[in-house]
């Protein structure tokens, strides 16, 4: 998570063009009580360098905390910052960015001095005469960088080259390039960063963003995480195409800078594409499997949702990006109904979770466990929200308790295959000319957490209860991996069935009437739907005036790690 504060001042320091000249610029957007964010562009003005390492001191006690786009370490008051594999190289003349988050306490001032491989960044361009440090104030504007032409909306390149130089990347993007933090962090054999880098696309602001990608690259490698459906897949990619993560994170960023804002882990984005789902007349979605009937619809289904079940976030987190888009066509005269939305969307309460059906039944307990982030995150009260398992669950399990089984229709014992997660969802716009609802539902049956209020982050894992003798064949499993290696299984062990890869996605409830505009614009919660756009907005795409029906949208149940040459672990 980060915090983000406009108007604060930059300091550029330039020097004079020789075989060892350098400049930086360095500069804090965004600052709150206790920490804040720097940006750093340091550029070559010497002989072409094949690895650089930047050097400053903090006057005033900051630490840093979190870096992209460069590897930082820091020893007292000095900052070391190496370059990564993708902008080690510095020809003559050119620039490399990288950015971190710092921790500060009294005052935050600039560093006065940098130093380029040894050498001090005293020096300018040679047509610049500036031999000093000069201070500029950044603008106290909150609204989002707008382009200056239209923004590209594809990218040819993916899979196989980084975005351009010139191209401004957004956090979600520099958090997956960075060595820290809760971007992609390769075990030894899995896919480099730079290769990882490859996959991304253009958002609706012309940044760049991290996007799909396979388990495996073209060249074989592994990433160890998987996001779902493929989108090309999808009977909606040719409109839709790739989607965006963590672009609802970057309008927070810009349009609310006093705020907390949420940052979500990478590999959390998960894709479901669904082509020619029937609707059938009367499914509420109750029922496992859908009921005979009449179908009054067929929808094309492409949505992404982060749902990462391994870190203690959803314990009390419960705001979420989804990227809707769903279009039907309905049975009775072939209208069309579509609606693109995005949003950070609500499950259930902030600050805490309600409980599962082990031990069940399902009922209204919520465990309240602490403040969300940001602290403005709505409420969704009329869902189920997030169910999430808990250290009653295990116990019931050792204690041979029973529960209905509704495929099976019998009585059976709960066991490791009942440590699952329900996430539910109920947003509605509603304005004079529009009326939108879609009630989603996203069930994970492996994740690699459950909640236990005596550990270390009220943080458990699933694999730890194999060792202990629980019930259930995901812990046969492990198991018999130990009896057959004599190794014990680790959470992030791709040999670990716990790993949040079974997924049941349903686009689920969905009703849209639209009589007026096309293109409504709201903020990052979905909430306060205009016409116009505004700063903060978001643009969503709603068509369709057939006449309101009730219809629940059938998603699909997927194991995205039944391929083990994949190589899929926690986190995931």
């Amino acid at each position: 998570m980060a915090v983000a504060a406009v108007g604060v001042g930059s300091t550029v320091f330039v020097a004079q063009a020789a075989a060892t000249g350098c400049g930086v610029t360095y500069s804090v957007p965004s600052q709150w009580n206790n920490g804040f964010t720097a940006n750093v562009a340091v550029t070559n003005l010497g002989d072409p360098i094949s690895s650089w390492t930047l050097t400053w001191s903090f006057a005033s006690g900051q630490q840093v905390t979190q870096a992209w786009n460069a590897t930082a370490t820091q020893s007292g008051a000095q900052v070391t910052a190496r370059g990564v594999s993708h902008n080690a190289n510095l020809a003559t003349g050119a620039t490399a960015t990288f950015g971190f988050n710092g921790s500060w306490s009294g005052s935050n001032p600039a560093p006065t001095s940098f130093t380029l491989n040894g050498t001090a960044c005293t020096g300018a361009p040679v047509t610049t005469t500036t031999s000093s440090p000069t201070s500029t104030t950044s603008s106290s504007s909150t609204s989002p960088t707008s382009p200056t032409s239209v923004p590209p909306t594809d990218n040819p390149a993916w899979g196989r080259s980084l975005p351009p130089a010139d191209a401004q990347t957004s956090m979600a993007y520099d958090i997956v390039v960075s060595e820290s933090g809760s971007g992609y962090t390769p075990k030894a054999g899995e896919c480099s960063r730079e290769i990882h880098a490859r996959y991304w696309t253009y958002g609706p602001d012309g940044k760049v963003y991290p996007t799909w990608h396979p388990p495996r690259d073209a060249s074989g490698c592994a990433f160890g995480h998987e996001h779902g459906d493929d989108p090309r897949t999808s009977d909606l990619f040719a409109d839709a195409k790739w989607p965006y993560f963590g672009y609802t994170s970057e309008v927070m960023m810009a349009s609310n800078p006093g705020g907390a804002h949420r940052h979500e882990d990478h590999v959390g984005h998960k894709v479901l594409a669904v082509n020619n789902s029937n609707v059938i007349q009367g499914d509420n979605g109750t029922s496992f499997f859908p009921p005979q009937g009449t179908t009054i619809a067929t929808c094309d289904i492409l949505l992404k949702f982060h749902q990462g079940t391994h870190s203690p976030d959803a314990f009390t987190n419960n705001v979420h990006e989804l990227i809707y888009n769903n279009k039907c066509t309905h049975r009775d005269n072939n209208q069309v109904t579509e609606a693109k939305f995005t949003a950070l969307i609500p499950n259930g309460r902030p600050g805490g979770f309600g409980a599962t059906d082990c031990p069940g039944p399902f009922n209204n307990k919520f465990t309240n466990v602490g403040p969300a982030i940001p602290a403005d995150s709505p409420s969704d009260t009329r869902s189920l929200g997030r169910l999430i398992t808990d250290a009653a669950c295990v116990q019931a399990i050792r204690e041979g308790k029973t529960h209905f089984e509704v495929i099976t229709g019998t009585e059976v014992p709960f066991d490791t295959n009942d440590l699952h997660e329900f996430w539910f969802s109920d947003v509605t716009i509603s304005t004079s000319q529009l009326s939108f609802t879609i009630q989603p539902l996203f069930y994970v049956l492996n994740p690699a957490r459950y909640y236990d209020a005596s550990k270390p982050n009220k943080l458990a894992r699933q694999v730890d209860l194999c060792y202990e003798g629980i019930r259930g064949d995901y812990c046969n499993t492990v198991r018999r991996i130990t009896e057959q290696t004599g190794q014990r299984v680790a959470w992030d062990d791709p040999r670990s069935p716990f790993k949040g890869t079974l997924r049941e996605f349903r686009a689920g409830g969905f009703k849209l009437r639209n009589s007026g505009p096309t293109s409504v614009y709201t903020d990052v919660y979905g909430r306060n739907a205009s016409t116009s756009p505004f700063n903060g907005s978001i643009k969503q795409y709603f068509s369709g005036n057939h006449a309101e029906q009730n219809m629940f949208v059938r998603g699909a149940t997927r194991d995205y790690a039944a391929n083990s040459a994949d190589q899929i672990h926690a986190p995931n």
